[in-house]
């Protein structure tokens, strides 16, 4: 299993779809070297999230890169549970 820890996109650069080929290049890359799946662990906010702690990323990226949601971990960033999210390859 290959997994996502973090996705830091620089200041002046967010809210461009960065992250997106991010994340899709991340996939991509994966996919190319035999990975079955791919996971990451971010969180669900309600509204926008401390920057200090977007670099785990939302629910609603990952959702957007063709993650599904299949738990929650004992973890957690900025008090809010971190979820278990895959992409099957």
């Amino acid at each position: 299993m290959w997994s996502i820890i973090c996705v830091v996109v620089r200041s002046g650069h967010r809210r461009q779809g960065v992250t997106a080929h991010l994340l899709e290049g991340a996939v991509e890359y994966a996919a190319s070297r035999g990975a079955p799946a791919i996971e990451a662990h971010p969180v669900d906010p309600d509204g926008r999230m401390d920057t200090t702690m977007a670099f785990v990323g939302t629910r609603a990226m990952f959702e957007q890169a063709g993650f599904r949601v299949i738990g929650t971990t004992d973890a957690v960033a900025s008090r809010m549970t971190r979820l278990i999210m895959r992409r099957d390859l």
